[in-house]
């Protein structure tokens, strides 16, 4: 979804209701009215609901014999309060529209281009804006009020000048809706007030940034658009302060100091318990808990090396892999776990959520399937979450197979969502957003020096751009691999190890692409095998350590490979980029393809047409073709001679030779006539016979074709000849005669 589109509606919404009386969701009908408003204040901001049940349930009861118009009106102000937000899925921010408008006599739906971006959202708007929500539509329901009552000529300028809007808003007492006032100057002015959500991190951002201006004013929002304007001056595109590289610059400043500053959540699973669904009994006494029939108890404050001494001693069957996968459970459970924290656990669709209570204990039960437990005060036992309620991200917490995962930062939407007590004073910050880099778009100095067209290298960008993986296929010798690599350097800025290659070929397995247990000598002098990262895992670490750069891997010779047997679990990575999962040699941690890592595989059409190669790597790479004759080979290998001051007629002989061969994909590409010892014809004649009469022979194996009578360099200027023979007037338009004297 393009942010674009969520300003556009934003303006629109705004306008309708602040330009005059009316309404973006019913157009023609006054429903931004001063009496509604007035309405509003009187039920929902002087007669707070502080009592148990959803938002959406205590609304209801607020709004409960209001007027038509003030049912709507906080309908529209609850859309244009979710419109920013994405750490809360559409289905929910719909959930709430439609929870209040539920109340309205005659049915009013969010009309459709209005609903597409609540899909959508731009920042993560943090916990306070999530878990207040009724403390920001106040604020927004006193902003309509006090704006009713504002000159006429005042809201017209206010709606037209970006200074005067905020003066306007900050007429308001803010009574800790900070966040919402921030998200509605930049639904209003976008291209004056940066997409920043939490004040303090305002303020990081311009003292990170104030060297930039010649003076501060002290005033946060007017040198925060200051350095927003000198920034994205000097970047040539806007900035986007919560992505590589400007958020490296203030995030030090954001990190919270000690422990306890904000929530930490975990899934716990209960619903396959060794063949038993156990959350019903979880939810119904207040706990849950973790099995292993065949483990005694286990204190808490166990280290992990001593976790992994207890299971080699009491589950001796447990391979090194499996061990560390359990030690990683356990020291969740027994040990990470705490008092106050969130926990979450699944059960079908359904999602229940509620707060540790009590520290790990231990109880004898029936077949050993709960007697590792927490106390667990659950939120919503009767009333449970849906998972298409949450962001893709947060519901991508509740995938992989782990019996206790930590939830990350999205513990805050799984809190908010179940309406759980505010967390603590502290502020909580606000995950670091690692956005996508930019790739540079071609040069005509690159395209000059690979002889191809620029457009084709641009559109050969745009398809990485997109899909961040792609494939040059062609027959042997269209310089698949010279073009990847060249590529390559382009786009990382030729930093050091940021593009590297590899190679696959029919024995290429998971282990040595990505990771394995590789032999490595102990030190008592014996063997022993150690985790060891591929070519793939250690860009990726490096990806991860450096995000602001781009890091490319090369496949040669992809299609030669065993694909699904070479990426494993990786190939949903490839579709999901946003998505983490858990790995077959390191199932206790999380992982994911950042979005900085770039893939390019080259493929040999003469060992495997594209046709045959399956549709699952189909739909994860772009193909982009390299045929001889077509673009961007096509000229090719005159342009290089010319360059070099070599025959010309060496691209005439390959013209006609893949006219001969007659097939796409095994024609010979210019690659193998692109070097100077094709300069004499001895030099040719070798290249002939030792490497491009080769590939024909073995493409003939056994049909009885006279590779060399058909293919050869003699019959190949023969043919030549016959076609540039006089039918009366030679090419050069002088008088008729022997063929022979025209070349």
């Amino acid at each position: 979804m393009n942010e674009d589109a969520v300003y556009t509606v934003a303006r629109r919404v705004i306008d309708a209701g602040l330009a005059g009386d009316g309404s973006a969701f019913t157009p023609g009908r006054a429903v931004w009215t001063a009496q509604a408003a007035d309405q509003l204040y009187a039920r929902f901001v002087q007669q707070p609901n502080a009592g148990r049940g959803s938002f959406v349930r205590k609304l209801q009861g607020q709004l409960a014999g209001a007027s038509p118009t003030a049912v709507q009106l906080m309908g529209e102000l609850i859309y244009l309060h979710l419109l920013l937000p994405r750490d809360i899925g559409g289905p929910a921010k719909r959930a709430v529209i439609s929870g209040a408008l539920s109340l309205l006599p005659e049915p009013v739906d969010i009309p459709a281009d209005l609903d597409t971006v609540l899909d959508a959202g731009v920042v993560r708007a943090g916990t306070a804006y999530l878990t207040q929500r009724d403390r920001q539509l106040a604020w927004l329901v006193r902003l309509v009020r006090a704006w009713k009552h504002l000159p006429a000529d005042r809201r017209r300028a206010a709606l037209h000048d970006p200074w005067e809007f905020r003066a306007v808003l900050d007429e308001l007492p803010i009574n800790s809706a900070y966040s919402q006032r921030n998200i509605l100057l930049n639904l209003a002015f976008p291209d004056t007030f940066p997409a920043i959500a939490s004040r303090r991190h305002k303020k990081l951002i311009v003292d990170a940034f104030g060297d930039e201006l010649p003076h501060r004013t002290g005033d946060v929002d007017r040198d925060l658009a200051g350095v927003h304007t000198v920034l994205s001056a000097r970047a040539g595109t806007p900035v986007h302060f919560y992505q590589p590289p400007w958020v490296d610059r203030w995030r030090q400043k954001a990190a919270p100091a000690g422990d306890g500053t904000g929530r930490r959540g975990w899934l716990v699973r209960g619903a396959k318990v060794h063949g038993h669904n156990l959350v019903g009994q979880w939810l119904a006494e207040g706990f849950c808990s973790i099995a292993y029939p065949g483990l005694p108890e286990l204190k808490p404050g166990l280290s992990r090396a001593e976790l992994d001494q207890r299971l080699r001693e009491e589950l001796p069957d447990f391979s090194p892999s499996q061990r560390g996968l359990h030690v990683g459970v356990l020291d969740r459970f027994l040990n990470r776990m705490g008092v106050g924290d969130v926990v979450v656990t699944v059960d079908g669709p359904k999602v229940h959520v509620g707060t540790v209570a009590g520290p790990a204990t231990w109880l004898d039960t029936p077949e050993g399937r709960s007697n590792r437990r927490r106390r667990v005060t659950w939120a919503n036992p009767d009333a449970p979450l849906t998972r298409n309620e949450l962001s893709p991200e947060a519901r991508d917490k509740l995938s992989g197979q782990l019996t206790v995962s930590d939830l990350g930062s999205y513990v805050d939407e799984f809190a908010a969502l179940a309406e759980l007590d505010d967390p603590p004073a502290t502020e909580v910050v606000d995950p670091v957003e690692v956005a996508e880099v930019e790739l540079p778009e071609p040069t005509d100095e690159l395209a000059d020096e690979l002889l191809v067209d620029r457009e084709w290298l641009s559109e050969t960008v745009d398809l990485l751009r997109e899909k961040k993986q792609i494939v040059l296929y062609g027959p042997p010798g269209t310089g698949k691999t010279y073009l990847a690599q060249a590529l390559a350097q382009f786009l990382t800025g030729q930093a050091d190890d940021a593009h590297r290659l590899v190679q696959f070929h029919p024995s290429y397995s998971y282990e040595d692409f990505f990771e394995g247990f590789r032999p490595r000598a102990t030190a008592d002098g014996g063997l022993g095998f150690a985790l060891e990262p591929g070519p793939l895992k250690q860009l990726v670490t490096q990806a991860k350590d450096d995000p602001s750069q781009v890091h490319v891997l090369i496949i040669d010779e992809i299609n030669r490979a065993n694909l699904a047997k070479v990426f494993g679990e990786l190939y949903f990575l490839l579709e999901y980029r946003d998505r983490s999962i858990q790995l077959q040699y390191s199932p206790s941690d999380d992982f994911a393809l950042p979005p900085n890592v770039y893939l390019i595989g080259t493929m040999n059409t003469a060992d495997r047409s594209i046709a045959l190669v399956d549709a699952a790597m189909r739909r994860r790479f772009y193909f982009q073709p390299l045929f001889p004759g077509e673009p961007p080979l096509d000229g090719l290998l005159r342009a290089w001679l010319t360059k070099h001051d070599l025959p010309p007629d060496r691209a005439d002989l390959l013209d006609e030779l893949n006219r001969v061969i007659g097939d796409r994909d095994a024609a010979v590409g210019p690659s193998y006539l692109m070097t100077t010892r094709a300069a004499t014809e001895k030099g040719l004649t070798r290249i002939w016979r030792n490497a491009i009469l080769p590939l024909l022979e073995e493409r003939h194996l056994g049909d009885g074709v006279d590779v060399d009578l058909r293919y050869g360099l003699d019959a190949l200027r023969r043919r030549l000849r016959q076609q540039t023979a006089p039918t009366g007037v030679p090419p050069s338009g002088g008088p008729a005669g022997d063929p022979a004297q025209w070349h």
